[in-house]
């Protein structure tokens, strides 16, 4: 019987596309046994139904905080030894991964028992495991086509999307729409945006007179309201049928969040998170949608909450000029292309 080991997490961003991956692979006759290697985190919560899930330790680079990170290496070591392990038990065809940090040990540990790697990179540019990875991987996948030269291992596929993210999954949501406004759809990415969920709630009672909002807070910033045109939720696996509902979004530029959005073809409002709170990859990200035409990009220290209102006005005032811009775009589907990579390596 064929084995196929996904890694990856750390964030959803992380973990959707292979969960996507997984359920395309499950639907087949011959279907291989799909086993995921993980940490305690959110991946583990997110795919332990569809997978026989195998839990390492790891522990995640915090950019400035040099004693939070002198750990690192102990931990990395630990998870190297138990993902070789089991590796070993497994005896996998292929290892899928799809990068963060959770995913180097496993990596490093497939190379050493020589099985074959195909990862994939979601951002505008390498995060740093997949910058290790590259180096240890048959294939990298890439969304972006300006990271495809850089290497003959690199191939642009896109991003991954399921069937059901196409069209939607029409699940029965409890979502308040006045149908005489537009629909605003808020998200901070998996883990939600404090500041601006913060912002949000500053001056939610004055954008619900010309907006419905749905609010995607990230888990236990959920706040109880009373207002008929707004709904909140910590998190969904809905997703889809949320961009099928909104006009547009506003939010941060992790890698999900914006290719989501771009396949769905919904002007984005973006606050990039600050390059000293990450690599820098949500600015290229925000700043590449915005060279296209589908997207405005706010910076995070600039932002007070009534110039966050004004700016969503203004936004939503020249919807249109981002609307047509998409008119020029074609949007794609990476998830054949990679399964069929994954597909050549079974037996």
């Amino acid at each position: 019987m064929s084995n196929i080991v996904f890694t990856g997490g750390g964030t959803l961003g992380h973990v959707i596309p292979n969960v996507y991956l997984i359920e395309d692979l499950q639907a087949k006759t011959n279907k291989p046994t799909i086993h995921y290697i993980g940490s305690a985190g959110i991946e583990k919560e997110r795919v332990k139904s569809i997978s026989i899930y195998h839990e390492i330790p790891a522990v995640k680079l915090v950019r400035g905080k040099i004693f939070t990170n002198f750990k690192i290496p102990f931990v990395l070591i630990s998870s190297i030894i138990k993902s070789t392990k089991i590796l070993k038990e497994i005896k996998p065809d292929v290892v899928f991964s799809k990068g963060g940090y959770v995913s180097l040990p496993v990596c490093i540990a497939a190379k050493m028992l020589k099985i074959p790697i195909i990862a994939h990179e979601s951002d505008y540019s390498f995060g740093l495991a997949n910058k290790i990875i590259l180096k240890l991987c048959n294939t990298m996948c890439v969304n972006f086509k300006n990271l495809q030269s850089k290497n003959n291992k690199i191939v642009y596929t896109g991003p991954i999307f399921s069937s059901s993210f196409e069209k939607g999954a029409n699940t029965n949501l409890n979502i308040n729409l006045d149908k005489s406004k537009p629909t605003l759809l808020v998200v901070g990415g998996s883990l939600g945006s404090v500041k601006l969920n913060e912002m949000i709630f500053a001056v939610l009672r004055e954008l619900l007179h010309d907006f419905n909002i749905i609010h995607i807070t990230g888990k236990g910033n959920k706040k109880q309201n009373s207002f008929e045109n707004y709904t909140a939720f910590e998190l969904t696996n809905d997703m889809s049928t949320l961009y099928n509902l909104a006009d547009f979004v506003l939010g941060r530029s992790g890698a999900g969040v914006t290719a989501e959005c771009y396949f769905k073809r919904l002007p984005m409002l973006l606050v990039p998170l600050e390059n000293k709170a990450s690599r820098g990859d949500q600015v290229l990200n925000a700043n590449y949608y915005k060279s296209l035409g589908v997207a405005d990009v706010l910076k995070e220290e600039e932002l007070t909450p009534t110039k966050l209102k004004t700016k969503i006005q203004t936004f939503y005032s020249n919807i249109k000029t981002y609307q047509t811009a998409y008119k020029t775009q074609n949007p794609t589907n990476g998830k054949d292309k990679i399964l069929n990579l994954i597909l050549k390596y079974i037996k």
